[in-house]
């Protein structure tokens, strides 16, 4: 019985909209996200980050790539929107334990932004780097694996509009099977390496 009332009041974090009010005993994720393409959870917000606007703008903001042989390309927004754009139907997890449900992400394949790099064939590993100047996970590292599976992107867009600056405006990474906070938003640097 006690098993079963713990599960009725926890299970709802791992939904979106009304069933996640029911988790009463587990992490929500904050405050509810409003309605749209936005609309769903988050574990910190830009301005906890210390992200502004102006940091992110289209004037203000690129994106640096580089590759093994330490080749730098430096991308604006318009320019990653003009690589070629794929979608992934992907879920954020957070290790607090709560999740959302699958999300439309669209944005660019993080092998080929190795490629870009000049690191042909089989990617490296990636040192992801965020603008957020303080915290535990304002780096990640993700392996080779996830770096070539074809989900794994730096998003741009989410549930078919740009993304929101909570959601980590400019461009974020997203991966399949990887806890939330390797999800790194507000992405400024992606190194590619053996680490």
């Amino acid at each position: 019985g006690g098993s079963a009332l713990l599960f009725a009041t926890t299970v709802g974090q791992n939904f979106d909209g009304v069933p996640r009010r029911t988790a009463l005993l587990a992490p929500h994720g904050g405050a509810e996200p409003g309605s749209g393409p936005g609309a769903f959870q988050i574990n910190k917000t830009a301005r906890y980050a210390g992200i502004s606007a102006a940091e992110t703008s289209e004037e203000a903001w690129r994106l640096a790539v580089t590759g093994r042989a330490g080749r730098t390309v430096r991308l604006s927004r318009a320019d990653l929107l003009a690589l070629p754009q794929h979608e992934a139907a992907l879920p954020i997890a957070c290790v607090e334990g709560w999740s959302t449900s699958d999300q439309r992400w669209r944005g660019v394949r993080l092998r080929d932004l190795a490629a870009l790099a000049g690191d042909e064939g089989a990617p490296p590993d990636v040192l992801v780097e965020s603008l957020q100047r303080r915290g535990a996970f304002r780096r990640a590292a993700l392996r080779a694996d996830q770096v070539a599976d074809p989900r794994s992107l730096l998003a741009l867009a989410v549930n078919g509009a740009e993304l929101t600056l909570d959601h980590g405006y400019p461009a974020r990474v997203v991966v399949p099977a990887a806890p939330g906070v390797l999800n790194t938003k507000w992405v400024a640097r992606l190194t590619f390496e053996d680490l």
